[in-house]
This record gives C-alpha cells, sequence and structure tokens, in this order.
C-alpha cells in the first residue's frame, strides 16, 4: 500500500487507473493498520479467555475456578455443582464424550472432502445441528 502500486488491492488498482483518480493511501494505511490493531485485540481475547474455551470443548475436564461465565448470566457456584452431579453419572458422561467425537469425526470428513473439491458429497454429510439434537433427544428424562 505504502508504495503505491496497490499490488493486493485489485480492485482499487482497476478504478485508479480505469478513471485516473489520485488515491490517498494514507487513509487506507490508517484504516489497515486500525483493523490490524482491532484483530490482534479480539484475538488477544481467546488468550485470555483460553480456560473458558475449553470448557466449551470438555467440561468434564475444565477446573470450574479458572473460567469467567458470569458474563453468559452463569452463577459459577451452581455450574459447579451441576458439572459435579454430571461427572458423576457415567452416563451423561460418555453422551458428551460420544457426541464429541462424532462432531469431531464430521469435521475431518467435512475438510477431506473440501481438499478434494468433493462438494456434492459434502451436502450428504449430517448437519451438525442435527448430531446435537439427536443426541440430546436420545437422553432420559430426569
Amino acid at each position: 500500500m505504502e508504495s503505491g502500486k496497490l499490488l493486493h488491492f485489485k480492485n482499487l488498482k482497476q478504478y485508479r487507473d480505469e478513471t485516473n483518480a489520485t488515491i490517498h493511501t494514507d487513509y487506507f494505511i490508517i484504516t489497515l493498520k486500525n483493523m490490524k490493531d482491532g484483530f490482534a485485540q479480539r484475538f488477544e481475547q481467546f488468550k485470555t479467555n483460553k480456560s473458558t474455551l475449553a470448557f466449551i470443548v470438555n467440561p468434564f475436564n475444565t477446573n470450574t475456578n479458572e473460567i469467567t461465565i458470569e458474563s453468559f448470566g452463569i452463577d459459577s457456584g451452581s455450574l459447579q455443582m451441576q458439572l459435579l452431579d454430571l461427572k458423576i453419572k457415567d452416563f451423561w458422561s460418555g453422551k458428551f464424550t460420544e457426541l464429541k467425537s462424532k462432531l469431531e469425526e464430521l469435521e475431518v470428513q467435512k475438510c477431506m472432502h473440501i481438499a478434494q473439491h468433493k462438494w456434492t458429497v459434502l451436502k450428504k454429510i449430517p448437519r451438525v445441528e442435527a448430531l446435537i439434537f439427536g443426541a440430546c433427544n436420545s437422553l432420559p428424562e430426569c
């Protein structure tokens, strides 16, 4: 951008070439820098919320003292009690582990089909929602 060649901005370059417009790159340089800084700041949140994100992946192996869930309107004490209750029930733990394995397998299949450009086969893969709701519907009522 700073060189004025617009190598990575083909549409802007085309516009400049077709209209002989003067492109003030300072505006774009500042905008790109702000975007870069914004992304860096947002991804930094992933680092600070690492434990909370790990909880979503596997709630049975997460230290609930390290997660921040209050922003989701969830009482951490209540959550700890519910997780303890779930941990002692092998059935629930097994259902979660089974669902997690199926979801991981589903994503691997999607990636393989995408890599091989098998778009029609990709449409035949079950939707994630169907697996999740299927697992929930198979649970007994308490």
